[in-house]
């Protein structure tokens, strides 16, 4: 019976911890609900990044027939330019530039992309004090080439174009500005889809299209580009005309050492080679891509899209191939490997063709592409790449860097 009382006492009793025990639990209890929450919100993201579960904007699952925004038997084209390959041309460079970038364009324009001046006479202006360490080009490709090339020996120019290809904004003030723009410099090819990121394919595939349909009789090489890579034209002309470009200087012996060249007029695709690489999973990057666009696990081999040169012949394999070929957004891996792929065409690897900008400004002068430093303008290159008084070396000991020519 005592006990019973003193039990009952103990068990009425407010024990100074019975509190304290009470809100532990109930942190434990929020701290073990939180962490289930983490686990699955992580556990979710690590699968998504795992298995690259995740969606793009703009490319639904059930939206990548390439069909249904390329209509290869009608004229989609906002803007075109006047007589667009009327006229024959040795070299059509085809810059992708976004609907708003009107001051990359005009630096184009007023730097590499101004073909009457930076032609192919520049090459020996360039590189005349470094004769013997280069071939010249081969007798037989100027001759293959004649209708397309005018005068002799160091003077012999090339017919070469400039277009820019675009598509259209979301905000219409754009629109305006850019017919303007069109009308003052009859070099815009506009189409009427949405200019973003991840439609580049479409903006490389209706450049295809355009190639393919208005330029295969009248035109022998295609060089795309985007606007924020510098392009060397002369040196481009000279490869293509069976030359070589003085890079490397083996020996005393044997200055020209093994460089290679073109002969082949056909099944031309030559850039900066990608291979296996693998998709990136990471969906805080633009280069993000999942799996239910591209599921390999790695991919095709094939060239840096920030310049690659290709013949006729081989933009039309890859416009018939684009059409049967499932989108991938990124365009370099889709033109260059999937469709090349498809269209039995070896993309094949050039060392002249960088990705990587430079800041030793005589690179410029011995590549074909090559991107700007960050804070440096295509008008600062093209001033120091025109100043023939500037003997780059051939083994580049002696820099000249921006700061230093600033």
């Amino acid at each position: 019976m005592i006990i019973r009382q003193a039990t009952r006492k103990l068990r009425g009793w407010n024990f100074p911890f019975r509190k304290s025990k009470s809100r532990l639990f109930q942190v434990l209890r929020c701290f073990l609900l939180f962490l289930l929450i983490d686990g699955i919100i992580n556990g979710y993201r690590f699968r998504n990044y795992y298995y690259r579960l995740a969606l793009i904007p703009d490319w639904p699952a059930d939206s990548l027939d390439l069909r249904d925004y390329i209509w290869p038997m009608d004229d989609t084209d906002i803007i075109i330019p006047r007589g667009f390959c009327e006229e024959k041309t040795f070299l059509l460079i085809v810059i992708e530039s976004s609907v708003n970038n009107f001051l990359r364009r005009q630096d184009i324009r007023e730097t590499w992309g101004n073909t009457s001046s930076f032609n192919y006479p520049v090459f020996n202006k360039l590189h005349e004090h470094l004769r013997g360490s280069y071939y010249p080009p081969l007798k037989s490709r100027i001759q293959h080439y004649a209708e397309f090339l005018t005068g002799e020996d160091d003077v012999l120019r090339a017919s070469v174009r400039v277009v820019f290809i675009t598509g259209r904004s979301k905000d219409v003030q754009y629109s305006r500005p850019l017919q303007m723009e069109a009308d003052r410099h009859n070099d815009i090819i506009q189409e009427g889809f949405i200019d973003s990121y991840n439609n580049l394919t479409l903006k490389s595939v209706m450049a295809l299209k355009h190639l393919n349909n208005m330029c295969s009789k009248t035109t022998a090489y295609v060089f795309k580009a985007d606007d924020d890579t510098f392009v060397n034209v002369p040196n481009v002309v000279h490869i293509l005309l069976g030359g070589t470009v003085p890079v490397y200087k083996v020996s005393k012996k044997n200055p020209i050492g093994h460089q290679s060249r073109l002969t082949a007029t056909s099944g031309l695709m030559v850039g900066r080679k990608r291979d296996g690489e693998k998709p990136i999973k990471d969906m805080n990057t633009k280069f993000y891509m999942p799996a239910y666009i591209f599921p390999n696990t790695t991919f095709p081999e094939c060239l840096s899209g920030g310049g690659y040169l290709m013949s006729m012949d081989v933009v039309q394999r890859l416009y018939v191939a684009a059409i049967r070929t499932k989108i991938v957004h990124m365009e370099d891996v889709y033109v260059t490997g999937l469709c090349a792929q498809r269209a039995r065409v070896i993309p094949a690897h050039n060392s002249l063709f960088r990705i990587f900008p430079s800041r030793n400004l005589c690179t410029y002068k011995d590549t074909i592409t090559l991107q700007l430093p960050q804070g440096v303008s295509m008008h600062m290159v093209w001033d120091f790449v025109l100043n023939f008084r500037i003997k780059c070396p051939l083994n580049l000991k002696q820099i000249y860097k921006f700061e230093d020519y600033e």
